[in-house]
């Protein structure tokens, strides 16, 4: 059996003595799509800001590519190809959109911040690449008709597609999802269904947080997380069953 992108085992984490996550263990495998579902409370962005490095985890390990994360930072997760969006769409409001799509190369560089500040000539090429490659990111991800504009301008449907473009030019092996759907509509959310599919036909491995249902059934896999802790997994159509998923959801 191959070896999961990403595995996760009796992750644990409190806040002030208040326990948020328990013995999470599950597995992303590679060139999967993993939903995590649960109401509000439940853990799920705690166990995204643990995964990607923004807080450490008081119990448990967490292993990427056959390899503990332990200490490497956000940034170092970032290049080793493990890279998330936020539930509330994180753009740089004054820079125009193609400038935003830009910064996802950053990790991509090759000249040293001495070479950009002289605009040597090797800085200068890597510039116009940069460009080029954020270019052809706004035409695939239909933002060249607003790729002037200053991200604040844009609706929320138009600013998660900027964070997606924005994170897929950076080559991610993992990307999280964070309620990629909050705040679309029903249009919009078509749209990202497509693009979750059609990002990991293309190789990326995606782990998907989201309160939609509808959404949720591109994952391969879900895992309900309840008060911190996994209380059920499956396709969608399993969870939808489950006795305790319909307690959680319904109170039924």
């Amino acid at each position: 059996m191959a070896e999961p992108l990403l595995a996760l085992r009796e992750v644990g984490h409190s806040f002030g003595g208040l326990s948020v996550l328990r013995s999470v263990t599950f597995d992303v495998p590679e060139g999967g799509i993993i939903g995590l579902i649960g109401p509000n409370g439940s853990g799920k962005t705690t166990l995204f800001n643990i995964v990607t490095g923004y807080i450490r985890p008081l119990a448990g390990t967490i292993t990427y590519r056959g390899a503990p994360l332990v200490r490497e930072t956000i940034q170092q997760r970032g290049l080793q190809g493990l890279v998330r969006t936020f539930q509330t769409p994180q753009v740089f409001e004054q820079m125009t959109v193609l400038e935003n799509v830009m910064v996802g190369c950053t990790k991509l560089t090759r000249t040293t911040m001495l070479q950009d500040l002289l605009r040597t000539p090797a800085a200068r090429g890597q510039m116009r690449e940069i460009r080029a490659r954020a270019e052809a990111a706004c035409e695939r991800f239909g933002l060249t008709a607003l790729r002037e504009l200053p991200a604040a301008s844009l609706t929320a449907g138009q600013r998660r597609i900027l964070e997606i473009a924005r994170a897929v030019i950076g080559e991610p092996r993992l990307l999280l999802l964070d309620e990629p759907s909050s705040g679309l509509n029903v249009q919009e959310i078509d749209g990202l269904r497509e693009w979750i599919v059609r990002l990991n036909e293309e190789g990326i491995t995606i782990l998907l947080v989201s309160h939609d249902m509808g959404l949720m059934t591109v994952a391969r896999t879900v895992h309900t997380l309840y008060f911190g802790e996994i209380i059920a997994s499956g396709d969608m159509a399993a969870i939808q069953r489950d006795p305790r998923v319909r307690e959680v959801y319904l109170g039924v």
